[in-house]
């Protein structure tokens, strides 16, 4: 094998030949890690070159040395296995879900029209339908059980001779299941699993699923608390969240790098290689960035002073190389989804990019307005809000940011209805849901309008309720309020004509329209 994974300084590590190095040094046990299965390598050879390998002779190492510098037959989607997401339900409780990406039309289409099914180890059966799964976005089946430790789900698709339409897109395993856990990434909506054989950064916050109640006492730099559960047919896991510190000393850090790579199969880095779009305007969701345009100019961020660029377009199993003289790259897209991963030919967790229009439509994304107690279906070219309270309804999970015209920008999420209340002239409201734009409102001048006919028949009805009440002589600031609002109401015009004249009012109405007059 001529490729490892090269642990040169404290928290950094790079992909390297091992041409590059001379035979007669020690490297140490932990330097060379295979990118294949994270066991560590070492640096040997003949007289015409060097090569690295495992410690352990094993099957698998034999099968590490094909993958990793092998001719590849496969797509990196295929190799890296289906993904497994962590879902949180609600304050405590979580749930594991499998990842099945998102096909294009036609590839779904070919699917259904050849019936084909998706097996789980034998125990579940799905079938490729548009219901379950989806061309928008990655379809989640929820997991009930977890494979034994150090085993992965077994994926089979039939009819066997079918199913080359979907095996380039969709693998035929999942990573495994460790028995010290797994570890996820902490999004709103849960997380995505950390890949074995990727890494992970200090101080950032990880989700760490594990079927023990504690974290080891005895390993530095891991602070985490308990905040829930998976509760599955025959067990229930434990739910811890947050970082791995940096703040160690280097004696200290060593014992916890040794710790991940070993128990969890992780690499931990002070600074994780990632690629970072800049122009034009792109969406983030948990499965990376929805754009629209063909090319991308983005920030490279490494630990090393020459990272290396491995761009992977649609299927294509072999990456565009590019070594940079710089930190600044364009990437053009040509195909509908993009990998760009740093430093590392083969990790499952670089940057991806899918092409995506920002308003996309289909089953389960509905948006509706409150209307006399009534949902009703808001069409593409319905954009107006003509009130100051809105209430917006959808049946799926949906992110609200309302724009206010000063700059501020309120969020809320959730599936069902939302209630916006105090909008004013020139606020908008933009509605995203799979991580695109489904809808942008906009608060008219109307409002105001609307506004004040619902305070007149407010103030009208509550005249006409406490209109026998004792009266009492109308306080001065109150009358001042009443004169100035007079000509906006045309309803309750008469009972504010008549306070005004006589000077009197229902003694239960004076902080009620105090109230309503300081809206």
């Amino acid at each position: 094998m001529k490729t490892a994974l090269d642990y040169y300084a404290r928290g950094k590590q790079r992909e390297v030949n091992a041409n590059e190095y001379n035979r007669d040094w020690d490297y140490g046990r932990e330097r060379f890690i295979c990118p294949e299965c994270g066991e560590a390598v070492h640096l040997t050879g003949n007289k015409d070159s060097n090569y690295f390998a495992h410690y352990k002779k094993s099957d698998l190492f034999v099968e590490c040395d094909r993958r990793v510098d092998g001719t590849l037959t496969t797509s990196i989607y295929v190799r890296m296995g289906l993904p497994i997401y962590l879902r949180k339900d609600n304050e405590d409780k979580f749930s594991l879900h499998l990842g099945f990406k998102a096909l294009s039309e036609r590839i779904l289409s070919k699917a259904i029209s050849e019936s084909i099914l998706v097996k789980m180890d034998g125990k579940h059966t799905y079938k490729v339908n548009e219901e379950r799964f989806s061309c928008a976005s990655t379809s989640l089946i929820p997991l009930d059980y977890i494979p034994a430790s150090g085993q992965s789900y077994r994926i089979s698709f039939e009819p066997e001779n079918k199913a080359d339409i979907v095996l380039q897109h969709w693998s035929d395993h999942t990573d495994r299941f460790l028995y010290e856990g797994m570890i996820f990434t902490v999004s709103e909506r849960g997380g995505k699993k950390i890949h074995c054989g990727d890494s992970i950064s200090t101080d950032v916050e990880y989700y760490w699923v594990r079927r023990q109640k504690i974290i080891p006492s005895l390993v530095p730099g891991i602070q985490m608390e308990l905040c829930g559960e998976i509760i599955l047919k025959n067990e229930k896991l434990n739910v811890f969240r947050g970082i791995f510190s940096s703040t160690l000393s280097n004696a200290q850090f060593g014992v916890l790098t040794s710790f991940l790579r070993n128990s969890l199969k992780i690499h931990l880095l002070e600074k994780q290689p990632e690629f970072i779009p800049i122009w034009p305007p792109v969406i983030r969701t948990e499965e990376g960035y929805i754009r629209k345009e063909k090319s991308i100019y983005g920030y490279i961020r490494s630990g090393n002073e020459e990272p290396k660029v491995y761009i992977y377009e649609g299927i294509n199993k072999i990456p565009k190389e590019i070594l940079l003289d710089r930190k600044l790259l364009r990437i053009d897209m040509q195909e509908e989804t993009t990998l760009v991963n740093i430093d590392r030919k083969y990790v499952s967790s670089g940057t991806m990019f899918w092409k995506r229009n920002r308003k996309i439509t289909g089953k389960g994304m509905g948006v509706y307005k409150l209307c006399n107690t009534e949902y009703i279906s808001i069409g593409a070219c319905e954009t107006d809000i003509v009130s100051q309270e809105y209430v917006l309804k959808a049946d799926n999970y949906t992110e609200y940011f309302l724009i206010r015209k000063n700059g501020e920008i309120e969020r809320k999420i959730g599936v069902g209805a939302v209630l916006f209340e105090k909008l004013q002239t020139d606020d908008s409201i933009v509605c995203l849901q799979a991580g695109c734009i489904k809808y942008i409102f906009f608060v008219s001048s109307n409002a105001e309008i609307v506004d004040t006919e619902i305070l007149d028949k407010r103030i009208y009805q509550d005249f006409q309720l406490y209109a026998s009440k004792k009266e009492v002589i109308l306080p001065v600031e109150l009358r001042k309020k009443l004169m100035k609002n007079q000509e906006r109401f045309s309803i309750a015009r008469k009972y504010i004509d008549y306070a005004l004249k006589y000077n009197c009012i229902p003694s239960v109405m004076i902080k009620i329209l105090e109230e309503m007059l300081d809206e």
